[in-house]
C-alpha cells in the first residue's frame, strides 16, 4: 500500500510517441468537497477517459499525470447521490509550479477542487408568538407547539429556492386575533435561520349583568 503522500501515476495518451521527450510527470491533487468545505470521500475520479482512483477520507486524490506542459486535461468526478455539481471547471492545465520562496524542492502540485451542493438543506425556524400552546405547522404538518413562554423552534429540511410557509394554528383559541396567521420564506442556497414573530390580541367577551326580579319593591 502506498503512503498517503505518494502519487498514483496516470498516463494520458494525448501525444504521439515521438513527442515523449517533451512530456513530463505533473503532480496533481484532486479535492472533492461540499460547497461549505466539508470533504466528500470515496468519489471515483477520471483523468481524460482513464480511471484514476477514488478520493480518500479527506476528500483528496493524489496522482501524477503524464503529458505535455500547457496541455489541458479533462478531470471528471462522479456526482454523489443527494448532491449536484456546484463548480464549473472540469479540467486542468499542466504547468510546472514552483515554490515562490525558492529552494530546490519538488514542484508544487496542481490543485483541482470540485465542489458539490446538497439537493436539500436544513433550516432552523424560531417562532415567537407570546402565547403558550399554539401549534406550528408547515404545509399541514405540525412541527412544534409554543412553550409556556410562547416560543417554539424546529428544524426544517427543504430544497433551496422553494417556498416555506409557517402557520400558527389558532383553531383551538377562538379568542385570539389574527386567526391562523401564516408567514412565507424563500429558502436560501445555504442553511439559514428564520424568525416568525406574531403579536396576538385577545377578544374580550361581553359581560352581561343579571337583572333583578321585576315587580313592586317593598318600601
Amino acid at each position: 500500500m502506498m503512503r498517503a503522500a505518494a502519487y498514483a501515476l496516470v498516463l494520458v495518451a494525448l501525444f504521439a510517441a515521438g513527442c515523449a521527450e517533451e512530456e513530463g510527470r505533473f503532480p496533481v491533487v484532486v479535492t472533492t468537497e461540499t460547497d461549505d468545505g466539508q470533504p466528500l470521500a470515496d468519489l471515483p475520479v477520471t483523468v481524460g477517459k482513464t480511471p484514476a482512483g477514488r478520493t480518500d477520507a479527506t476528500g483528496k486524490l493524489k496522482i501524477r499525470v503524464v503529458g505535455k506542459e500547457g496541455a489541458r486535461i479533462a478531470v471528471g468526478v462522479a456526482t454523489p447521490k443527494g448532491y449536484r455539481a456546484a463548480s464549473t471547471t472540469n479540467g486542468i492545465v499542466l504547468r510546472r509550479l514552483g515554490n515562490i520562496e525558492g529552494g530546490g524542492g519538488r514542484p508544487l502540485p496542481i490543485e483541482h477542487v470540485v465542489k458539490f451542493a446538497p439537493l436539500q438543506r436544513q433550516y432552523a425556524v424560531l417562532v415567537r408568538a407570546g402565547i403558550a400552546g399554539i401549534p406550528v405547522e408547515t404545509f399541514g404538518t405540525q412541527q412544534a407547539v409554543t412553550n409556556d413562554k410562547g416560543v417554539a423552534m424546529f428544524l426544517y429540511e427543504g430544497t433551496p429556492g422553494d417556498e416555506l410557509q409557517v402557520k400558527l394554528v389558532t383553531d383551538g383559541r377562538p379568542d385570539l386575533m389574527p386567526r391562523n396567521p401564516t408567514q412565507s420564506f424563500l429558502l436560501a442556497t445555504r442553511s439559514e435561520a428564520y424568525l416568525v414573530k406574531e403579536r396576538f390580541s385577545a377578544i374580550k367577551k361581553a359581560v352581561h349583568k343579571k337583572k333583578g326580579p321585576s315587580g313592586p319593591k317593598r318600601l
